[in-house]
């Protein structure tokens, strides 16, 4: 709808005049103004596993005891005959999915068939990628537990058995499954794992330190960050920027030089900032342990249109279906530390 009085346009019946008889200059593109990107989940997605049918469709064998015993023997060679001791179980996951319905409406067939500047039904289409995305960045961060439809997340993941005691079926507090908690803790100065004002790189060093010797010795691939608490680590390095000048170079306004950094490296991690992981809260993820597992059937698979005749209605409509999940078969390898200090950082 145009607007009145802007510039050189007039008021009233001029307007009105000039609405009628004047064509619009018409940008032929839509410019989105809402969700976030998420390269957690884009690197999830990237190395996303294959998942076909069954029950369970994810099914992790896993060893949480030792399977057979060692001895020192002496002059003659003896020892004790071994004892049969079972160590494996099946960790077990479902593929959930997630459904996003598209209409096309009799109407809107007839009157955009010809002479349009944006096809609505294309802007649909990229909206059921967004909004999809949305849904399944955030459900990476969030307990998901209470929700059986809802797919597993690293809350869950790596939990220490506190808050979430049974993963993939198996109960991390029962006798022997020890070995099947994540690692879970509170930043603090004392503890080494955060300062004062959130992570600075000495600390961030002896949490990844921590953290990968708890895993075993296994260091973490990468460490996701609230933007706000990456911020602040990020302050940190800013301070032992260099900028190296080559002889004769000349200074310009058009001469680039970078300042701080999209992401950050410390004892050979990457660290990098997502908008839906929650403020005080950092997650290490070993991703040779913790993958994306996306159904063969539905991996944004769309069901192409179907008439709503039978249902007394001239239109169309189709579903895109997605069925995934998020697993760790090792969640000790992985780690969250919860309570960091609010952001010194304010803008």
């Amino acid at each position: 709808m145009p607007l009145p009085g802007q510039g050189a346009v007039p008021t009233g019946a001029l307007f009105n005049e000039l609405t009628a008889a004047t064509r619009r200059a018409f940008v032929p593109r839509l410019f989105v103004q809402i969700y976030f990107a998420t390269p957690t989940l884009f690197m999830l997605l990237g190395g996303a596993q294959r998942a076909a049918g069954g029950l369970s469709q994810i099914t992790v064998p896993i060893q949480g005891n030792s399977m057979v015993q060692g001895q020192f023997t002496g002059y003659g060679g003896g020892f004790n005959s071994p004892v049969i001791t079972p160590g494996v179980q099946n960790a077990q996951f479902p593929l959930d999915y997630w459904v996003v319905p598209i209409p096309l409406p009799f109407g809107e067939t007839v009157i955009q068939a010809t002479d349009r500047e944006i096809s609505l039904l294309k802007a649909r289409m990229n909206d059921a990628w967004a909004v999809t995305v949305q849904n399944m960045a955030g459900l990476l961060f969030s307990n998901n537990t209470a929700n059986s439809l809802l797919p597993n997340s690293f809350i869950d993941g790596f939990d220490n058995g506190t808050n979430i005691a049974t993963y993939g079926g198996i109960n991390r507090n029962s006798v022997g499954n020890t070995s099947w908690q994540g690692q879970v803790y509170t930043a603090s100065a004392s503890s080494g794992l955060s300062g004062a004002v959130g992570f600075s790189r000495q600390t961030m060093s002896s949490a990844i330190i921590t953290i990968t010797d708890a895993a075993g010795g296994e260091s973490p691939t990468y460490v996701i960050m609230n933007p706000g608490d990456f911020a602040t680590l990020n302050n940190t390095f800013i301070g032992s920027e260099t900028i190296f000048n080559r002889p004769g170079q000349e200074w310009t306004m058009g001469t680039p030089v970078r300042a701080s950094f999209p992401n950050l490296n410390v004892a050979g991690v990457p660290i990098f900032a997502d908008h839906f992981c929650p403020v005080g809260s950092a997650f290490w993820v070993n991703s040779k342990y913790t993958n994306m597992y996306g159904s063969e059937d539905a991996m944004f698979d769309f069901s192409g249109f179907y008439s709503l005749v039978p249902l007394g209605q001239i239109g169309q409509q189709g579903v895109v279906v997605l069925g995934y999940n998020v697993v760790t078969a090792k969640p000790s390898s992985n780690a969250i530390v919860n309570g960091i200090s609010s952001p010194s950082t304010t803008f």
